[in-house]
């Protein structure tokens, strides 16, 4: 008896220790959120599917395949399509780009997501 009690009471804590993990996936996937801090006259933003993410890069339309463990995002080379546009929203798609390949972390909060590039740079965005 006393090692059944024991048993059920280790697979309790056991499970209250994990199972509360919240799955970020679920929580991204299908929304889209507005990156902050961009120029005026434009808009760069992000949207989640399944394996992939897409959005508006400044100019452009971009995609890649992501992964994603827990908080830890892997964004993969993206592609986009390929329309010029003013030097100033040209050089701000650039850089969001790099930052977006150089992801490494996500965050849920309350009112979007941020994510943090190995460089430390911090892409913060809200829900659309």
């Amino acid at each position: 008896m006393k090692k059944l009690l024991l048993f059920l009471i280790t697979t309790m804590l056991f499970v209250g220790c994990f199972g509360k993990k919240e799955d970020i996936s679920s929580q991204i996937i299908g929304n889209t959120y507005i990156l902050q801090g961009v120029l005026p006259e434009s808009e760069i933003d992000i949207n989640f599917e399944k394996d992939k993410v897409s959005g508006t890069s400044s100019v452009n339309r971009y995609f890649a395949n992501y992964t994603l463990e827990g908080n830890k995002i892997s964004i993969q080379e993206p592609g986009s399509t390929r329309m010029m546009g003013p030097e100033n929203l040209m050089i701000q798609e650039q850089e969001y780009l790099k930052n977006l390949k150089d992801s490494k972390e996500i965050e849920v909060t309350k009112d979007g997501i941020i994510l943090l590039t190995n460089s430390g740079v911090k892409l913060n965005f809200v829900k659309k």
